[in-house]
């Protein structure tokens, strides 16, 4: 027998820490509910876990944004809901006015009613916000962040005809169609010696829409010159003989084709970036056209030719459309040179683009911006690229076209007007000054307004329409994502969960074990003192 070492009883000890430490285990997990407390626990578990923690806190957070957005869409459908009811009282008043036995007292109470909706439409598309942001008013930032000059290969054919000042013109129409492309001009007032700058004026805002034509003045006269280059360009002009004849033009109409001249030199223009193009926006160059993306916020789906500017500079744009083939174009060069160019501090902004072919026409080359619209990048994934663009349309007054800053502005519609007296005017909102409703104060005007109401009923149905859609989509999308979440919670619970009734019964043994060890111990320790007997 040995006294030194007491085997037995460092065996018993051993024993016992390593039961106190599962105990102690057994222990944390059923008082943490977890199987995984630290990465000794489940190495392996632990990574798997934390990256199903990351997905389902970012899926949890998607249906948030999602429900947000169906939330968004809600308050702006609600609005235009109303805007919708507005009009269609409008358009009610503008058949009662139409009326024939509707008394002038009648109509002048119904234009007082027309203008105080046509103001609420306005209030309503202004003050519509959610979260602080304006919903109904569009997007009211520059249209693009590049500054372009034209280039051309030709001029035109022109037409000239006589202006008298002295006629006195009132409420006449004039139909103008060029290259198939027709546009109603209301005149107006026109007398004195205002009359050929405001024919200029009426004309070239009715037709600035089209982009292929435009009135200029010319000593005695004025020219109609169309921009449709290395061709023939049809102009036809028809209105009443009293308005034609004003204007020394042949009534009932004037039916002008002329070919284009067209210059065989080459001609050059420049575009210049002074910053980043935007998500969304496009740059049309010929018959090609560039749309520019960013992935990290939605992944491109489109037709066009994509350039992503996730990550990208202004110098790394230019160098891939430098890199790209367009038809028409011999060349793509970067032109360093900013003079007469707005001063940003990069000159590396600017390109110039020089033609290889005749015909290669004036405005070829343009960039389009931010769209006049709401627009919101909803994030309804947990990942980089799973966002969602959603765009809500404008619907002030001037946008639906039953206003106008100006009381001689073009309605789209013949026979329509603005009210031009000044106390019949709507509470300035669309465009910070006063705006003129649709006239209904007599029989003729009335009627023709009944069909610019129709048009903005319309546009306000398509817009709610839109929405609809889209809430119908993402209300599905936050169903996949709550049931994506919810069996990904269920695989990280079998991972990271403790099972309770298996814990329980291993700390039940572990327990018992522990006090048998403590007792073993006890007994271990006791043994040297048996040498004591061999001194009997």
């Amino acid at each position: 027998m040995r006294i030194n070492h007491n085997i037995p009883a460092l065996n018993a000890h051993r024993i016992l820490n390593r039961n106190n430490t599962s105990a102690a285990g057994t222990m944390e997990r059923l008082s943490s509910g977890r199987r995984i407390n630290r990465a000794k626990d489940d190495a392996a578990g632990m990574a798997i876990s934390e990256k199903m923690k990351t997905q389902i806190r970012g899926l949890r957070k998607a249906s948030q944004n999602t429900l947000d957005g169906i939330s968004l869409i809600q308050t702006a459908e609600g609005a235009m809901n109303e805007v919708h009811a507005m009009l269609q009282r409008m358009r009610e008043l503008a058949v009662q006015s139409a009326n024939g036995t509707t008394t002038d007292e009648d109509r002048e109470a119904i234009q007082a009613e027309v203008n105080q909706l046509t103001s609420e439409v306005n209030r309503i598309a202004n003050g519509t916000e959610f979260n602080t942001r304006k919903l109904l008013r569009g997007n009211e930032a520059p249209d693009s962040n590049t500054f372009v000059h034209r280039m051309s290969t030709g001029t035109a054919a022109t037409v000239s005809g006589s202006i008298d000042n002295t006629i006195d013109l009132s409420a006449e129409w004039m139909t103008i169609t060029v290259d198939g492309q027709e546009r109603t001009v209301r005149l107006g007032s026109i007398n004195g010696a205002a009359t050929e700058e405001k024919m200029l004026g009426v004309l070239n805002d009715a037709l600035g829409n089209l982009g292929k034509a435009i009135f200029s003045d010319n000593t005695g006269g004025f020219e109609i010159v169309s921009t449709s280059i290395g061709g023939r360009s049809s102009i036809l002009i028809e209105g009443s003989a009293t308005a034609l004849g004003a204007y020394g033009l042949t009534p009932p109409s004037v039916n002008v084709t002329g070919t284009a001249e067209v210059d065989t030199g080459l001609a050059s223009g420049t575009i210049y970036f002074a910053g980043m193009p935007e998500h969304g926006s496009t740059l049309t160059i010929g018959d090609d056209k560039i749309e520019f993306y960013d992935s990290s916020i939605e992944p491109y789906t489109g037709s066009n030719r994509p350039i992503d500017i996730a990550g990208r500079t202004v110098d790394d744009i230019l160098d891939i459309i430098v890199a790209m083939d367009f038809a028409g174009v011999g060349s793509i060069v970067k032109d360093f040179a900013v003079e007469d160019y707005p001063n940003t501090g990069d000159s590396s902004g600017r390109l110039r683009f020089i033609a290889s072919d005749v015909g290669f026409a004036g405005q070829t080359v343009f960039l389009e911006g931010t769209p006049k619209e709401f627009v919101a990048n909803l994030q309804i994934g947990p990942n980089q690229g799973q966002g969602f663009r959603l765009s809500v349309g404008d619907i002030r007054a001037v946008q639906l076209g039953i206003s106008s800053t100006n009381p001689d502005g073009n309605t789209g519609v013949k026979g329509a007007s603005y009210v031009g007296d000044s106390k019949d005017v709507t509470d300035g909102m669309s465009a910070g000054g006063i705006e003129h409703a649709l006239n209904v104060s007599n029989e003729e005007t009335a009627a023709s307004a009944i069909t610019v109401y129709n048009n903005a009923i319309i546009k306000v149905a398509q817009l709610r329409g839109e929405l609809g859609a889209i809430q119908n989509r993402l209300e599905y999308t936050s169903a996949n994502l709550d049931n994506t979440q919810e069996n990904m919670t269920a695989a990280l619970s079998r991972i990271e969960d403790t099972d309770m009734a298996l814990e329980m019964s291993e700390y039940t043994k572990m327990n018992i074990m522990m006090q048998a060890g403590t007792s073993m111990l006890a007994q271990a320790n006791q043994m040297p003192q048996m040498v004591l007997q061999l001194l009997g």
